[in-house]
């Protein structure tokens, strides 16, 4: 069985379109039209112009009896409106005009012609409300979620680095170093040890090193909790133990970890974005209340000083 895409509606009026019926110009419209034009006003000015030719009248005469009163008064003449000077109403005035269009807009019988001026407005507007309607909703759709095309296009990832393509061969580098369900932790040694030791558990040779730096045992025991928190004072001694971490205690982390960057020669290293993204640091960029700004000045590394006082002091404090 063929299915279907009509309604019951539409299935009644189709026979009637074809055979011209069913459909018409406005009956208000034409009936209010009638009214007007039988008026003891208008009817004997139409007789008049509808009789211009026999009764051998001037093109300036009748001329003047289509636009009588049309600068005071229209309507007591049925005269065009002066503000619609690209309309031509002809000796029909402006009530003919009125039902030209009704008639011309229905087919002039063909109510085929009807069909398909319908047809073309609907998927006009079928198309144009797809571009206004994105068009009002992009205003608030996810908010500030993405600030420029780029962003949407990439998902965010141009709000941090414009070098998409080193920043990506940058991050497939770094293996499984990132944890990219736990950002807000990205560059903090507690974050850094955790992330190693969900890949590979506690390391002995690490945790001797936290040990000896004076992180109490208490804590370095837990360091495999994700749940874990420490205090700044604690994660400082992190990094200066990381600092020590070399040779083959550093590169058993890396191969475990997949992490194949060129250049790191310390644990520490591994929260240095100038060490972690060699391709691409230079354009890593960071959102201010300014808009975003660049993270280094040049290709020595240099913080951009001036985020000293654009970004909040809890982001900056290690910068000083």
């Amino acid at each position: 069985m063929t299915t279907s895409y009509l309604t019951a509606l539409q299935l009644d009026a189709s026979p009637g379109l074809l055979q011209n019926t069913g459909l018409a110009a406005n009956a208000a419209l034409t009936t209010a039209i009638a009214v007007y034009n039988n008026t003891p006003l208008i009817a004997p000015l139409l007789t008049v112009l509808a009789n211009s030719g026999a009764a051998n009248l001037s093109n300036t005469t009748i001329s003047t009896l289509e636009s009588l009163s049309s600068n005071t008064c229209p309507a007591l003449s049925d005269s065009l409106p002066a503000g619609y000077t690209e309309l031509s109403v002809g000796t029909t005035l402006f009530t003919g005009l009125l039902s030209s269009t009704a008639y011309t807009y229905m087919g002039n019988g063909d109510l085929t012609k009807f069909v398909q001026a319908l047809n073309q407005a609907q998927s006009y507007a079928d198309q144009a409300s797809i571009f206004t309607n994105t068009a009002i909703n992009s205003q608030t759709y996810l908010g500030n979620t993405f600030t420029t095309m780029n962003n949407m296009i990439t998902g965010g990832i141009t709000e941090v680095n414009l070098a998409t393509q080193a920043f990506g061969e940058d991050l497939v580098n770094l293996g499984n170093l990132i944890n990219l369900l736990d950002l807000g932790d990205f560059g903090s040694p507690l974050g850094l040890i955790q992330q190693i030791y969900s890949v590979t558990g506690a390391i002995p040779s690490v945790s001797i090193l936290f040990v000896a730096a004076g992180i109490p045992v208490n804590v370095v025991l837990n360091l495999t909790d994700p749940s874990v928190s420490v205090t700044d004072s604690i994660q400082r001694l992190m990094y200066t133990a990381m600092t020590q971490i070399t040779g083959v205690a550093l590169n058993q982390i890396l191969s475990v970890m997949g992490v194949t960057t060129v250049g790191i020669e310390t644990m520490a290293d591994l929260l240095n974005p100038v060490k972690l993204f060699p391709n691409s640091y230079q354009s890593l960029t960071v959102p201010t209340k300014f808009g975003s700004r660049g993270i280094y000045v040049n290709a020595s590394g240099s913080v951009n000083q001036n985020l000293l006082t654009e970004l909040p002091p809890y982001v900056t404090q290690s910068l000083t």
